[in-house]
C-alpha cells in the first residue's frame, strides 16, 4: 500500500536540519570499516532518504513512506535518470534487508554502485542547497 503524500507548510528549518545531519553522516562513512559494507550502505541510504525528505519539506510536502518519497523525487525532479531512481530503490531494499532481517551485502555492491550513489547524493545536495 502506497503511503500518501501530504501538502504542508514549507519547513525550511526542518529541511536545513536534515541537510546538516546528512553532512554528518558523510563524515561517519569515512570512518566506518571497509569490511562492513552493510553499515556503509545503511548510512548512504539514511543520507539519501534524509535529503529527499529535506527537499519535500522545503517544497511543502511530507510522507511517512520511503517508497512514496522516492516516487516524489522521481516525479518532480527530472534530473535523476531512471537508473539512478532504480539504484535508490535498490539501496532502500538492501537496507531494509539489513535492518529487519540481518542480511549482509557483499563488498561488490559498493564496488559497483558507490560512485553512482555518491553522484545521487551530490545531486540531492545541490537541490536542497538551492532551497534553504
Amino acid at each position: 500500500m502506497e503511503t500518501e503524500i501530504f501538502k504542508i507548510s514549507r519547513d525550511i528549518a526542518r529541511a536545513n536540519d536534515l541537510f546538516e545531519i546528512s553532512k554528518e553522516r558523510i563524515d561517519i562513512i569515512k570512518i566506518l570499516p571497509k569490511d562492513k559494507p552493510y553499515k556503509i550502505l545503511e548510512e548512504y541510504y539514511e543520507i539519501i532518504i534524509g535529503l529527499i525528505t529535506a527537499i519535500m519539506y522545503a517544497d511543502g510536502y511530507k510522507t511517512l513512506g520511503h517508497i512514496s518519497a522516492i516516487d516524489y523525487l522521481s516525479k518532480n525532479y527530472s534530473l535523476f535518470s531512471e537508473n539512478q531512481i532504480r539504484i535508490i530503490d535498490s539501496v532502500r531494499k538492501l537496507r531494509h534487508g539489513v535492518v529487519y532481517y540481518g542480511k549482509k551485502i557483499k563488498q561488490e555492491y559498493l564496488v559497483n554502485y558507490e560512485k553512482e550513489i555518491k553522484t545521487i547524493i551530490s545531486l540531492l545536495n545541490k537541490i536542497i542547497k538551492n532551497k534553504i
